[in-house]
C-alpha cells in the first residue's frame, strides 16, 4: 500500500509522462511544418518571406509554447525526484529553453518583421538588407546552439541520476549519457548546423529520450 506522498510522486509522473509524449509529438509536428526561405537574392527573399509569413508566426509561436511547457514539467520532475543533479539539470534545461525561445522569436517575428519591411531600391539599402539577413541568422544561430548546448548537458544530468536506478530506468539513462555526450561534442565543434534540417534531426532525438524517460516514468507509476 502507497503513502500519501508516494501515491502523489506517481499522480506527478504520469502527468509529466503523457504530457511529456504530447509535446514530443507536437514538436516534431512543428519542425516538419517549419517554413524556410530558398532564394538568394534580396527579392526573392522578400517575396518568399511575405508567401510564409503568416505560417512562419504560428509553426515558432507553437515551437516556443511548447519549449516553455518543457521548462514547466521538468521543474516539476527535479521536483518529484528532489536530488541535486536533477535539480541542475532541470535548471540548465531552463536557461536553454529561454535561448531556444530566443531563437524562435527571432525566425518566427523579428525576421518577418524587419524584412518585409526592408526597402532594396538602392546599392546601399541592399547592402544594409544583406547585412540585417545576416545579422538576423547569425543571431539565430547562437542562441540555438546555446539551447542545444544546455539541452544535452540536461539530458546528461538526469541521465546521470537514471543509472542508479532499476534496470529499466538504467538503460534509459545509459542511452541519454552516450546521446548526450556525442552529440554535445557534435554541436560544440561546430559539426552540427541548427538550420531547419539540423534543428529538426535534434529536435527528434532528444524528443525520443523523452518519450523513454516518459516510459519510464509511467512504468514507475504503476506500483
Amino acid at each position: 500500500m502507497l503513502n500519501e506522498n508516494e501515491q502523489r510522486t506517481n499522480s506527478y509522473y504520469r502527468f509529466i509522462s503523457w504530457t511529456l509524449i504530447a509535446l514530443s509529438i507536437l514538436a516534431n509536428a512543428g519542425m516538419a511544418h517549419h517554413p524556410r526561405i530558398s532564394a538568394s537574392q534580396p527579392e526573392a527573399q522578400i517575396e518568399q518571406m511575405a508567401q510564409i509569413a503568416g505560417l512562419t508566426m504560428h509553426v515558432h509561436g507553437l515551437l516556443s509554447l511548447v519549449v516553455l511547457v518543457y521548462v514547466w514539467l521538468f521543474a516539476l520532475y527535479a521536483a518529484a525526484k528532489n536530488t541535486p543533479i536533477v535539480w541542475l539539470g532541470s535548471g540548465v534545461f531552463a536557461a536553454g529553453g529561454l535561448a531556444m525561445t530566443g531563437a524562435a522569436l527571432i525566425s518566427g517575428f523579428l525576421a518577418p518583421a524587419m524584412l518585409l519591411g526592408a526597402e532594396i531600391n538602392t546599392a546601399e539599402q541592399v547592402a544594409i538588407f544583406k547585412f540585417q539577413s545576416r545579422l538576423l541568422m547569425e543571431a539565430n544561430q547562437v542562441l540555438a546552439n546555446a539551447a542545444a548546448f544546455a539541452w544535452l548537458c540536461a539530458v546528461i544530468c538526469w541521465s546521470s541520476n537514471l543509472v542508479r536506478d532499476n534496470k529499466f530506468f538504467r538503460w534509459v539513462g545509459f542511452a541519454g549519457l552516450l546521446m548526450g555526450g556525442t552529440s554535445l561534442c557534435v554541436v560544440a565543434t561546430g559539426n552540427w548546423v541548427l538550420n531547419v534540417k539540423g534543428m529538426s534531426l535534434f529536435v527528434l532525438i532528444i524528443s525520443l529520450w523523452f518519450c523513454a524517460l516518459a516510459c519510464c516514468l509511467l512504468w514507475n507509476s504503476r506500483r
